[in-house]
Formats: C-alpha cells, structure tokens, sequence
C-alpha cells in the first residue's frame, strides 16, 4: 500500500542548493523517440515502496524489451527528494523517476526536468496525450507548454463520510457549503461536555492542500495569472479560510501536525473522525487501519462553493535532464501506462492510476463492499477534471510554507483570516520579486 506523504516539500530547497543551474531540455542518448537496438540497462528510482506495481511490471517488459534491462532503485519519498536534485547536476541522473506532482513546480522551474516531447512525440502508445488524460491531467504535467511528467497516479479530493451515522441522524449528504456546513454541526457530538468535539466530527487538515481545495471552490488562485503576485489573500482567499474556520467552529476536529498521522487514521479508528476531504489513496488507508468499519463509509464529490475545485497531486513518471538512455526509459514509461499496467496502480499499491483508461478497468468500476457497494473512483475521476496543481514557481516551497504558517494562525484564533493570509501574501511577493 502507497501512502503518499502530503506535506509540503520542504526538503527541496535545500537539496537545489547544491543543484547547479540547468535548463529544461530535450532528452539526451535517444533523442529521437526510439530506443536503440543496442543492450542498455535503464536505471529508475522509485519511491513506491514494497508493494510497487512498478517494480512488479519489469519481468513482462523485458519479455518484449529483450535489449533493454530495467534496473528498479527504491528510495524513500524523503531520500527521492534530497537526492534527486544533486544526481541530475552531478552528471549522475537516474533515467526514470517517479516524482510527486507536488515537487513539480520546483524541479521544472529549477530544469530538472526533460522536455518529453523528442522522445515522445505527444503520443502514449500510438495515442495523444490528450486521448489519454483528463483535461484536469493534462495541464499538470506541463510546465511552459511542454510536457515534463507523464502522471502515473493523481490526487483530487472528494468527501468521506460515515453513511451509517448520517442515516442514524436523518442527515442527507451534503451538496453545497451551505449544506455542508448543516452537516458537519448535526454529525459532531462533544459526548463529555468539555466543549470540544469528539465524535463523529469534520477532520480539519491545516494545509495548502485542503485550503487550495476550498480557495479554488471559492472562485480564488494562489497567484495571479503570470505567476507574479500573490491572490490568496483575495476576498476568495479570505473567504475560503473563514469558512473552512466555521467548519472547525461547527464540528470540525484540529488535525495538526501534532497529531502525527497525517491521515487521520487514529482517529477514523475510534470515531472521533467521521467526515473528511481527501484523495483516492485514502479508501486504502482506511480499509487497513479500519476493516470493522466495512459497509460504514461511502464516498460523494466534494460540496461545492461557487464552482467546483481541488487540488490536483499524484506521482509523475519524469525523465531527468541528463537521462543517458532517454528513449529506453520512455519505452518503460509506456508500457506502465498500458491499462493493464495502470490497473495494478489500484491493485498492488492501493493509488489510483491517472489515465482513463486505466479508471475504466475491472478492478476499479466494481462495486467496493467497503463503501457500501458504490464505485468511489467515478467521483474522484470526476475530481480531477476540474482540478488544478500548485502553481510552477521555484519559490513554491517558501510560499507553501507561507500558506500553511498563516491557516494554523487563523484556525487556533492567533489571528483573523485576512491578517494571516495578508502576512503570508507579503512574504510570497517578496519571495516571487526575487
């Protein structure tokens, strides 16, 4: 089971510190899209872990690759994040990496990454991108009108509940803000009195990922349209912080970094958690940490604010610059983006595969008992086509932790949402006038 760490990147600045400056390319050794007919050992790093479906798919590549040896290296998501920079800059690049969205922004600014196109001519296994992917997809994996990545798993958030405790209440699942709001109040139950919730409550996750969900629902960007100036300190912005605080107010849980597991799983287990947003990679976690609960959860879309939104994450198949054997690697990163290949994405790692192909397969459109019989990833599907990834700018890391600084101020009532979020504005713009 893939468990993808979703707090920020704060390692990679200090790695591209030691990265010297390099400029997105086209992929060197095999630059012409077709691997050579020569032997050559292709090296990937991936962070998938043990149960990595990439790791499982090498023995049928090389079945039909016989001049190509896949030589698989797992690394940690930390180790990934702090070696990848300084490999490229050494001269020492791997050929294929599995690289999270979220790291996008930093290591295509900082040209880390190898414009696709040479090798791939826009086209995965004889179709176009654009066949392949969402429109939500397609515009994450760019980075100025290029392709850099090729997603192998995505991210977009949807609303889990416990549907045996809203037919309990008489509750229907919420659509808009306004019902969402009625919801979480008539779920949470503060069963001791001590004016704190402590059932069935909303998990609060104080980040940039949860925040940009509601800053996007709410009309709102990060960044104005060239990158340039900060726009979530906007009305939208404001907005977006105030409600998700009426939420906490209403019957939300504060999940903290001070709680350890990001996921919330502790408290999904003994029911202090009965409502969160987050992605697919989820319906894994808690089929693990939770299989007593079986039949309680379900999973709807998001409610909505003035439009429909979320943040957009996963894992990217990238091809450093540098790559020594780029065409090969492409021809790997093809054969794991079959719908077979992307199949196992779900099956061996509990993620779900980003291509459309991949959605449509067996495995993920039968009803899952777990969920009381639906088919969860319709609704994520439906996620990522309106979802959008954090801006491309090599100052992300520091406006990120700008962000995420400035939504624990306001949610522990250190300050209102439009001097947090004021603050942490000045502090992007003088990042991004650097």
């Amino acid at each position: 089971m893939k468990i993808m760490k979703k707090h920020g990147v704060a390692a990679v600045a200090a790695a591209m510190l030691t990265a010297t400056a390099v400029t997105v390319s086209g992929c060197s050794s095999g630059g012409s899209g077709v691997a050579s007919d020569e032997d050559q050992t292709i090296v990937v790093w991936d962070y998938y872990g043990s149960a990595s479906p990439i790791t499982a798919a090498v023995p049928e590549f090389e079945k039909t690759h016989k001049n190509i040896t896949v030589q698989v290296e797992a690394l940690d998501w930390d180790s990934m994040l702090d070696k990848f920079p300084v490999a490229v800059s050494s001269g020492a690049a791997p050929d294929l990496v599995t690289a999270d969205m979220t790291w996008l922004p930093t290591f295509a600014s900082g040209g880390l990454l190898s414009d696709l196109t040479p090798v791939s001519k826009d086209m995965i296994n004889g179709k176009a991108f654009s066949d392949v992917y969402n429109a939500g997809a397609l515009g994450a994996m760019k980075y100025n009108d290029t392709y850099v990545a090729a997603m192998y798993d995505f991210d977009a958030y949807c609303l889990y509940y416990r549907s045996d405790v809203l037919k309990a209440k008489g509750l229907t699942v919420p659509t808009t803000w306004d019902e969402f709001l009625q919801t979480v109040s008539s779920m949470a139950e503060d069963t001791d009195g001590d004016g704190t919730f402590d059932k069935y409550a909303l998990q609060i996750l104080p980040d940039s990922f949860h925040f940009a969900q509601l800053l996007a629902q709410n009309g709102g960007r990060f960044l104005n349209e060239d990158d340039t100036v900060a726009e979530f300190n906007s009305d939208a912005g404001v907005g977006a912080l105030a409600y998700m605080q009426k939420l906490l107010d209403a019957g939300g849980i504060y999940w903290g970094p001070s709680e350890g597991d990001s996921t919330g799983m502790p408290g999904i287990k003994d029911e202090r958690i009965g409502m969160f947003i987050n992605g697919p990679y989820m319906m894994g976690v808690i089929k693990d940490g939770a299989p007593e609960q079986s039949g309680k959860w379900a999973v709807a879309p998001a409610p909505v604010g003035k439009q429909q939104g979320s943040y957009l994450g996963g894992t990217g198949l990238v091809i450093p610059t540098g790559a020594k054997h780029a065409a090969a690697a492409w021809e790997f990163a093809q054969f794991l983006l079959a719908p077979e290949n992307q199949e196992a994405v779900f099956t061996a790692a509990g993620a779900a595969p980003a291509t459309t192909a991949g959605l449509a397969m067996p495995a993920l459109s039968e009803p899952d008992p777990y969920f009381g019989g639906e088919v969860p990833f319709k609704d994520f599907e439906a996620a990522m086509e309106t979802a959008t990834p954090f801006p491309y700018v090599a100052e992300w890391e520091s406006i990120d932790s700008s962000i995420t600084n400035a939504l624990e101020t306001a949610l522990l009532g250190k300050a209102s949402p439009k001097d947090a979020l004021d603050a942490a504005a000045k502090s992007a713009d003088s990042e991004l006038a650097k």
